[in-house]
């Protein structure tokens, strides 16, 4: 946890980003990715709200989180405040903090304007035209932000499109996520491979999350049919989990 923790700092600019490549000689790449620095905050976040870790782990990973806000505002990419919320969610869960809630909240309104463009027709309940990459973080955030705030549209939209992802995602008893090998985009075929250990994984912590804020147990339910694509419950019937090494292999 140190060397990481050690990495994230290296690669954080003084604006507060964070680099995406580290070449062999220490040189930090020029982009600034938003992937990158939803990920990172949410790790922050999370890391530093976290009793449970000493406080030489907690401390600098709160420092990072705070100089990451500089930047965080600037965030516009889906994903990336789907992953910034979630970091604020955990980080204010724990420390109060009146400025933070609100750029929480602004970011949580900014995902269901997203929603309400782009579900018009009504039979599409997401907030883009397409299903790609980390999709249930969607709607995970907006659990995070009716567990905040209370406010019944965050949650609404939430169950929503969760429930819209489900129904995709799962055929005959068990997970199929979308495919990276073309994706699904609205009104055209759905591709069904490569699928991603990181997609399954994510589908796991959402499903969790909104168990933990609704107490519906059929949540709870998914969660364990959606983790058993790692045990073979998939569509090719293999093992992704890897018994001797606890990791797994790359996709199905």
């Amino acid at each position: 946890m140190k060397i990481y923790l050690k990495f994230v700092k290296f690669v954080q600019r003084p604006s507060g980003h964070f680099a995406n490549i580290v070449s062999f000689k220490k040189k930090r790449d020029e982009t600034i990715d938003g992937d990158v620095q939803g990920r990172a905050i949410w790790a922050m976040g999370y890391i530093a709200s976290r009793n449970f870790l000493p406080a030489e782990i907690t401390k600098p990973a709160k420092k990072i989180f705070i100089k990451s806000l500089k930047y965080a505002p600037r965030l516009k990419a889906p994903r990336a405040v789907a992953f910034a919320m979630t970091g604020l969610y955990f980080y204010l869960l724990k420390f109060s903090n009146p400025r933070l809630l609100k750029l929480f909240r602004s970011f949580a309104d900014f995902e269901v304007n997203l929603y309400k463009k782009t579900s018009i027709s009504g039979e599409w309940h997401w907030f883009e035209e397409q299903l790609t990459y980390s999709n249930s973080k969607l709607p995970e955030s907006l659990y995070y932000a009716y567990h905040l705030t209370r406010d019944n549209k965050y949650l609404q939209v939430a169950e929503k499109t969760l429930n819209f992802l489900s129904q995709i995602t799962f055929e005959n008893g068990n997970y199929v996520p979308s495919g990276q090998n073309g994706w699904y985009f609205r009104l055209k075929k759905r591709a069904y491979f490569d699928q991603q250990p990181e997609e399954t994984a994510n589908m796991v912590e959402t499903l969790l999350a909104a168990h933990q804020v609704t107490g519906e147990k059929q949540y709870l339910k998914d969660a364990y049919r959606v983790f058993s694509w790692f045990l073979g419950k998939n569509h090719l019937g293999q093992m992704v989990y890897d018994e001797a090494t606890g990791g797994c292999y790359d996709g199905v």
